[in-house]
């Protein structure tokens, strides 16, 4: 019994050193395959062979293998020609499908990197020379994936692989893109590296990866919507496996906290936060020239529905029932944000996000006739205030019965139309502009409008 135990204490602790480390890939693939069978490039797992399954959903979407479940990860080639990435635990999975915009069968040499850093558990990925997506894996058990074991690349006639430099060196973008310019001449597209004169901000829940009005229809809309926007940053909810189309498109770098949250910038990310639940809150910084930013999605919960709130409650009984879901978690959220050390005067932060509840700001005494004589101090938007957040559109339309900002619904009008999406935010900044993008729009792809702020650096 007590060689048993000292053998599973053995075990247990190499399969800590083995996650412990930071492991980093490099290689370049050149190919003119078309195969619809997924075949991998790079992987740790048996990944090549297993049935094809369409994960679409309400919470992703993408044709892929079935084997993308089991424990380690896969570079592979998707049938479009782009490449794709996943991860599992051996019960979940994370899919990174790029669109064909990231196309590697055009008979050319590409070059793609993955960086593991275990700490913060992420993933950053990089294709020729560009820093393309970052992946939280707090939706994964970490300590069942076997990042650095058993990794074998695939060639044929007709895929050759080159340079596979690997270990626990640092891979940085610029190194990344420094070895591109080595291989193609020139260096990648970048991002926005100055410090702008004006910061655009959406933050947009697109309702179960913005497919209602049709798959193709229904993405493309919400890429024209931020397009159009001029948004730099977008916090995005319910992103449900549309965000990688949407950020390549949109020529951004995608972050995926979540299944539900992710954000997309046009600026360089230089690290994250794994902050409260991943499918709740979930944040980056940004690099603006020497300026910082650090920026947050957010979701909390729907329930207790507000949308048909007629007059037959008690304020306290409302109250009450807020507070259990809702204003116990924006508590939960600040107190995790509070505990981390990334605030700073010099630093300005962002909340974007569905909070799923009305503002006092918008409930007082004179919007009686509004909300069936209720005047409620709604608990979440007074946590945000009384912590020190300015809430952008309210900053900008102080007087609600002029301006209600309504963000709910632009496709149920039958409920109780509520402003209910936000942009908070504090530090050195100034809001200059706040609007609401999409509420009166007859084609609009989410059952939210968004909400758009422009901000100027103190």
């Amino acid at each position: 019994m007590k060689k048993y135990f000292c053998l599973l204490f053995f075990i247990c602790c190499f399969s800590q050193i083995i996650f412990a480390q930071d492991y980093m890939l490099t290689f370049e693939v050149k190919t003119s395959s078309t195969s619809n069978k997924f075949p991998s490039l790079v992987s740790n797992k048996k990944w090549d062979g297993a049935p094809e399954v369409d994960l679409i959903s309400t919470s992703n979407m993408g044709l892929t293998l079935e084997s993308g479940s089991k424990s380690g990860w896969t570079v592979f080639l998707q049938p479009s020609g782009a490449w794709g990435w996943n991860i599992g635990d051996g019960k979940n999975r994370l899919d990174y499908l790029p669109s064909a915009i990231q196309n590697i069968n055009d008979g050319k040499w590409h070059q793609i990197a993955i960086s593991f850093y275990l700490a913060k558990e992420t993933a950053w990925l990089y294709f020729d020379g560009r820093h393309v997506a970052i992946y939280s894996l707090s939706e994964l058990d970490v300590d069942k994936i076997l990042i650095t074991e058993n990794i074998s690349f695939t060639e044929s006639n007709n895929i050759k692989i080159k340079k596979k430099a690997q270990g626990n060196y640092k891979q940085t973008p610029k190194i990344t893109d420094d070895n591109w310019k080595q291989i193609d001449g020139k260096r990648s597209i970048h991002y926005l590296q100055n410090k702008p004169d004006k910061l655009t901000v959406m933050s947009w829940n697109i309702w179960h990866g913005a497919r209602h009005n049709g798959v193709e229809k229904g993405i493309e809309q919400s890429i024209n919507a931020i397009r159009t926007s001029g948004a730099d940053l977008v916090c995005m909810q319910e992103t449900y496996g549309s965000g990688p189309k949407i950020s390549d498109d949109l020529g951004m770098l995608f972050y995926y906290r979540s299944s539900n949250l992710s954000i997309h910038s046009k600026y360089p990310i230089v690290d994250t936060y794994n902050l409260y639940q991943p499918f709740r809150f979930g944040g980056i910084r940004v690099q603006m020239g020497t300026q910082l930013l650090d920026i947050f999605s957010l979701w909390i919960h729907y329930l207790p529905s507000i949308s048909k709130l007629y007059p037959v409650e008690t304020v306290e009984k409302i109250l009450s029932e807020e507070n259990k879901t809702r204003g116990k978690e924006i508590k939960e959220i600040l107190q995790s944000l509070n505990q981390a050390p990334i605030l700073a005067d010099n630093i300005p932060l962002i909340i974007g996000g569905d909070f799923n509840s009305p503002s006092h700001l918008d409930w007082g005494e004179d919007m009686k006739l509004f909300h069936h004589n209720y005047s409620i101090e709604w608990p979440v938007s007074r946590s945000m205030i009384d912590s020190g957040f300015k809430d952008s559109f309210r900053e900008m339309a102080p007087v609600p019965k002029f301006s209600r900002g309504n963000t709910w619904s632009p496709r149920f009008h039958e409920s109780m139309q509520q402003r209910i999406d936000y942009l908070y935010y504090k530090g050195s900044l100034n809001c200059v502009n706040s609007y609401v993008k999409g509420y009166t729009d007859s084609e609009w792809p989410s059952d939210h409008a968004a909400i758009v702020a422009e901000y100027r650096f103190k």
